[in-house]
């Protein structure tokens, strides 16, 4: 009896030194350390600062005024580059959105970009005879739904499709996902998540969780939003695939937030939500899509030989 609870006391000593390593690694190497930033933070500063910019070209409707206080502080991060050259890809990405949004409004401006912040998709349905990389690489994440009702069992197909080639550790299948179908819990659902402001026709929620349940000590401490992250992927390939439009919306949230949106959905504190998926069908026209343009391969490669 003795030896076993030596056993759990050591395992819990474990957990609290790992979790305590991550919350000061956490807040040395991401923006929380505000006296501290490097090139990294002030990058990716810059590409979110821009992304809004991006998105907010890809509603059906775009504020009149949007963006004013976002390119402020957008400027601002730009002048805080000391060396040009480290930031080519941020610099020409914040030329392309500056030079639309002063089009946009008329404003008298220095910038000129031949990039656009957006760019045009018109949706080919796909079918048994799609190819698999034609299928992925024309998968976007649709702000501007279409208004036609969005077939029931397609949505069930695609999420039986995305559990059944998706990876896990061990085999151990840790998701979950909450389909909200019903109007009036989509639209208190989203009253939730802050990040999807101006994006109409959203006809069902889907919230994809992880069951802490399903994983082992302290070393596995962070699996629930890995294994959750990877069935998110091929969740979101597979409504593509069933013509369903998508938006991921992310679920970057205060522990009050959170627990307010399980309660009110019923969602047990064994769940992880790791983000909410906006879905509507596709519009018959041509819509604007964010182009998110992405880094070199250089920026992100490092070859050990």
């Amino acid at each position: 009896m003795l030896l076993k609870i030596l056993k759990l006391i050591v395992r819990y000593i474990l957990y609290f030194r790992d979790v305590s390593w991550d919350a000061f690694y956490y807040f040395n190497y991401s923006t929380l350390k505000i006296k501290k930033r490097n090139n990294e933070n002030l990058s990716a500063q810059i590409l979110a600062h821009v992304h809004s910019v991006e998105r907010a070209f890809s509603l059906k409707s775009p504020r009149k005024t949007f963006g004013i206080e976002l390119v402020e502080n957008l400027k601002k991060l730009i002048k805080n580059i000391k060396v040009k050259n480290k930031y080519n890809y941020e610099l020409k990405i914040f030329q392309s959105a500056m030079t639309e949004y002063s089009n946009y409004h008329k404003i008298q401006n220095s910038y000129s970009s031949y990039l656009k912040p957006y760019k045009a998709y018109l949706h080919e349905s796909s079918n048994l005879n799609s190819l698999y990389k034609d299928v992925v690489n024309s998968r976007h994440s649709i702000r501007s739904f279409g208004r036609h009702n969005i077939s029931d069992l397609c949505v069930l197909k695609a999420i039986s499709h995305a559990k059944n080639i998706t990876p896990s550790v061990c085999n151990r299948q840790a998701w979950e996902v909450v389909l909200i179908r019903d109007k009036e819990h989509v639209r208190k659902v989203l009253e939730f998540q802050n990040g999807n402001t101006g994006i109409e026709n959203i006809q069902n929620v889907v919230l994809v969780c992880s069951t802490m349940t399903s994983f082992f000590g302290s070393s596995e401490r962070n699996q629930p939003y890995i294994d959750g992250g990877i069935f998110l992927m091929s969740l979101l390939n597979s409504f593509h695939y069933y013509n369903i439009a998508n938006c991921a919306l992310n679920w970057s949230v205060d522990r009050n937030k959170d627990s307010k949106l399980k309660k009110f959905l019923n969602i047990d504190n064994s769940r992880v939500i790791i983000t909410m998926i906006g879905l509507g069908s596709y519009d018959v026209k041509e819509i604007k899509v964010a182009s998110s343009y992405r880094k070199p391969l250089k920026d992100i490669l490092r070859i050990v030989e």
